[in-house]
């Protein structure tokens, strides 16, 4: 439990790391804005690349939230719960304004996931309960890191400079899945050194 109240921590401290840097960052468009410098504006109109990832961003968060409702029910153990019920709500926030901006854009969002990841709940549903927490974490983490991989390939165009509403969105909200990808890395090395150290001392007792 004391290991995982520090990685819970590390966690809800990355996520509000990002958020301060998503403030300082509107902050100084404001300020920019003062002294009649151009600020944060949305494109005239998205291309088919970043139109593409507002959509796969409304499906990986409708995946994400389905996840987390599974932990929270299935998960046997404080950490897959709590961290279930914290993506939860982060998706959940995530979908309200990713929605926000694709108003912005008059961009329609998907309001289903695909039948691939459907077919991917449907399995880590019916997993044995004695499997579903280790199962569930290789799914998260396997989602987040292919997130990140979105993210940053459709960001590989766009300076830093640039500070349109989807670059600003696109950008922070990178940094903070990054930062959910190392929590739940954490998490399940620690899952995994338990599950292993079981086995041992299993083994151990065996050959005695």
């Amino acid at each position: 439990m004391k290991k995982y109240m520090i990685s819970a921590f590390c966690f809800v401290s990355a996520l509000m790391f990002a958020s301060c840097n998503s403030d300082t960052q509107t902050q100084n468009n404001e300020q920019q804005a003062v002294n009649g410098t151009p600020q944060v504006a949305p494109d005239s109109a998205l291309t088919e690349d970043k139109q593409e990832l507002l959509m796969f961003a409304a499906r990986n968060n409708m995946l994400q939230v389905e996840l987390g409702r599974l932990a929270v029910s299935k998960g046997s153990t404080d950490n897959v719960q709590e961290y279930g019920q914290q993506l939860v709500d982060w998706y959940s926030n995530k979908q309200n304004e990713l929605q926000e901006l694709a108003q912005q854009y008059n961009v329609s969002l998907p309001t289903s996931m695909n039948d691939e990841q459907t077919e991917h709940i449907k399995e880590i549903q019916e997993a044995d309960a004695n499997e579903f927490d280790s199962e569930y974490w290789e799914s998260v983490t396997d989602a987040q890191k292919e997130a990140i991989s979105h993210y940053e390939d459709n960001l590989n165009d766009i300076e830093e400079a640039n500070a349109t509403a989807f670059s600003l969105w696109a950008r922070n909200t990178l940094k903070e899945l990054q930062a959910q990808r190392e929590a739940a890395e954490s998490m399940a090395f620690e899952l995994n050194n338990r599950d292993g150290g079981i086995s041992r001392n299993i083994r151990n007792d065996n050959s005695n």
